[in-house]
């Protein structure tokens, strides 16, 4: 009688897609590093303000400088990341942004405040929060890529449920330093080693496709690419696209950037306990959570064009909702459906580039529209601040912020999809 034939384990082909996991590490970093600089910095605002003596403008003011060294970061990691991808720039911006949280409690001048804030987490943020990120998901999704950004960009907004009101807390107890410590120890032993491990610059280089398609070998061995329209970063700002929608990113980036920091102490100042206020700004982060799945459908329904439109008209809308509302559950009403077209604006923001240029250059094209956009979203915070210093009241700045969101809307609408120049597409061909 014949032996048996051994039994060998079927071997899979190729590794389980990796494409989740990396919008995993991206939603961490997202809800670390990104929260630090919104919601958390809303709840340390007040207790900072207090304990250093500080004016609100100049707090927000470190804001406004993170801004900018992040667009300057931005234009030159983008084609960085494109050619080489985002897991050693992640790794090394998680590492120095915790060590800077570590060190943000000991500062006893502004200028210290500054330096940590503005440089040492401004030249992180475009790191962990939008050209890094969102270059590698960008190359890792394209028929899912609207999912996967939504999930991305629910990090921020998870954290204000989930850890606004336990930061409150720990702040009550303790002080503001304590909620820094924690979260730049979380970023040095956690955030770093997973990007380390996890993120890699774009599927083909590991034998399979974006989405977790299956890959399907060429004659010549390689894997058969899928097909999307590639532009370079100089053929997408010769668009009027391009420029249409940079503008309306930065009519709504004065709230995107301003409401986040300025929501807490607005609800304070409008008579809310410091409970009430922090319960209202969880409220606006449900808000924001509830919108991501509501924006990662439509904008695969309808395509990112007809969703940043409808965007803009909706934050306009809500903006001026939250100004006309007095009682307490009107405020909360407010914030919560104020959240939703708050939760679309990372998400939306994100999935512009590849959607309309193609992934080949999106780091490239992130950094220009960054740098661009930037003055608007680093003024946003420190317009609200100066606005409190010298009038007591938001309501003037935050009407402000509404005009600008409907004004975006237009933007949108009008952008359109690119089309190629007659010289772009005879360079393209050849």
């Amino acid at each position: 009688m014949s032996a048996a034939a051994p039994h060998h384990r079927r071997r899979r082909p190729y590794p389980t897609f990796r494409g989740w996991w990396i919008v995993g590490v991206s939603f961490l970093a997202l809800y670390l590093n990104g929260s630090s600089l919104s919601y958390l910095f809303g709840v340390f605002i007040l207790p900072m303000e207090a304990d250093l003596g500080w004016t609100r403008a100049t707090l927000l003011g470190g804001l406004t400088a993170t801004t900018f060294v992040t667009a300057g970061t931005g234009l030159v990691l983008g084609p960085f990341v494109d050619r080489h991808g985002a897991r050693g720039v992640m790794t090394a911006a998680a590492v120095v942004s915790g060590a800077v949280l570590l060190a943000l409690p000991h500062v006893t001048a502004i200028w210290q405040y500054y330096l940590l804030m503005g440089v040492g987490l401004g030249m992180t943020k475009a790191s962990l929060e939008n050209v890094g990120p969102r270059t590698a998901i960008a190359n890792w999704f394209i028929k899912r890529r609207a999912s996967a950004f939504a999930w991305f960009s629910g990090g921020r907004a998870l954290f204000g449920v989930t850890a606004v009101a336990p930061f409150a807390y720990l702040i009550s107890q303790t002080s503001w330093k304590a909620g820094w410590t924690v979260v730049g120890a979380i970023e040095l032993v956690i955030l770093a080693p997973l990007a380390w491990i996890i993120v890699r610059r774009r599927p083909e280089d590991h034998g399979q496709l974006p989405d977790g398609d299956t890959p399907r070998p060429t004659p010549g061995g390689d894997v058969s690419a899928v097909h999307e329209e590639q532009w370079t970063r100089a053929e997408a700002m010769r668009t009027r696209t391009f420029w249409l929608i940079v503008v309306g990113f930065a009519l709504s980036g004065f709230p995107t950037s301003g409401m986040i920091a300025n929501l807490l102490p607005y609800f304070d100042d409008r008579g809310m306990t410091v409970a009430a206020a922090s319960a209202a700004f969880s409220v606006f982060a449900a808000g924001a959570m509830a919108g991501r799945p509501i924006w990662g459908f439509v904008s695969s329904r309808m395509g990112v064009h007809a969703s940043l439109s409808l965007y803009g008209l909706m934050y306009g809308a809500t903006i001026a909702w939250l100004v006309v509302a007095f009682s307490v559950p009107a405020l909360f009403t407010a914030a919560f459906l104020l959240g939703v077209p708050t939760g679309g604006a990372a998400q939306l923001q994100a999935q512009a580039w590849p959607d309309l240029f193609g992934r080949r250059s999106v780091g490239a094209i992130t950094g220009v529209s960054t740098l661009i956009v930037t003055p608007t979203m680093a003024a946003g915070p420190l317009l609200a601040a100066l606005a409190f210093d010298l009038l007591r009241s938001y309501s003037l700045v935050f009407l402000a912020y509404a005009a600008g969101a409907f004004l975006s809307a237009a933007c949108f609408y009008f952008a359109g999809r690119p089309v190629r120049s007659p010289a772009s597409s005879s360079t393209s061909a050849s």
